[in-house]
Formats: C-alpha cells, sequence, structure tokens
C-alpha cells in the first residue's frame, strides 16, 4: 500500500455483482487514492466477478426477512470490529448501524450514503412493525 493511502469499506446488503451505482463510487474513491474493500452478501446463484478494487461477499443463512438483516447486521459488526480501516461507507439504512457502532468504538469516520428514504421504500408499504424498527435505528444513530 502506498504511504498515506487510507482504506476505506463500503458496506451494501446485496450480491455486489450489479449494482452499478456502488461500483461507480468505489471506482471514483479508487481514483482518489482510497483502498477500496465492497463488503456485501453471496445469494444463491452469485456469479464470480472481478472488480479494480477488493470485494467480499458474506455467506449468510438467511435471504430475506428480518433473520436476514439481524445476521447481516452481525457479521458486518465483527467483521469491521477486526478489519483495519479508516473509512466506514454504509450504502442505505440496513448497513448503517454496525458501521455507527464501529465508528464509534474505533474512532473512525463514517459516511452515509442514502439514495432514498429507506423508511419509504415500497418494500416497507403497509408493514408497520419494520418500518417501525428501522425508523428506530434511524433515530438512534442521527440523535448521536
Amino acid at each position: 500500500m502506498p504511504f498515506g493511502q487510507k482504506h476505506i469499506t463500503v458496506l451494501v446488503s446485496n450480491d455486489l455483482q450489479f449494482d452499478q451505482r456502488v461500483a461507480k463510487v468505489c471506482e471514483s474513491l479508487k481514483s482518489m487514492n482510497y483502498q477500496v474493500l465492497l463488503v456485501g452478501r453471496m445469494m444463491r446463484g452469485s456469479q464470480p466477478f472481478e472488480r479494480p478494487y477488493a470485494t467480499k461477499r458474506f455467506n449468510l443463512w438467511f435471504q430475506k426477512g428480518a433473520f436476514f438483516y439481524a445476521a447481516l447486521n452481525i457479521r458486518l459488526f465483527f467483521f469491521l470490529l477486526f478489519k483495519k480501516t479508516d473509512v466506514i461507507l454504509a450504502n442505505d439504512l440496513d448497513t448503517l448501524l454496525p458501521a455507527f457502532l464501529i465508528s464509534r468504538l474505533k474512532n473512525i469516520d463514517v459516511v452515509y450514503d442514502s439514495h432514498e428514504y429507506f423508511t419509504e421504500a415500497e418494500g416497507l408499504t403497509g408493514r408497520m412493525f419494520q418500518k417501525r424498527v428501522w425508523l428506530g435505528i434511524e433515530r438512534f444513530i442521527f440523535r448521536n
């Protein structure tokens, strides 16, 4: 690693392979001399792929629902706890909690990159309990 190059860990809840918006962000960060690691999940049917920066995909037992989000956030928390990074970029609310907690524990910067109001997304329409959980997480983090 060149002297002075900063590590940035980018967190997503998807497969990594088809997210062009996140790929462009990572490529921009790499062009600004960051050492980029993009972290997401492996899904059934995921294919190998290559990027000009490092990637990591977690195998999770659950593919959707509350257990998926709990498993993802726990895996991200422990991964970040032992990973050297200077900045964590949480892409959307579903990866922000472990990023926030680790940023506090390690005294490092966290960036929240959200392109929509997560709690207003179509997947939460009519699901008041789930929406309240995400709103609670959001309030806890932004209060702090």
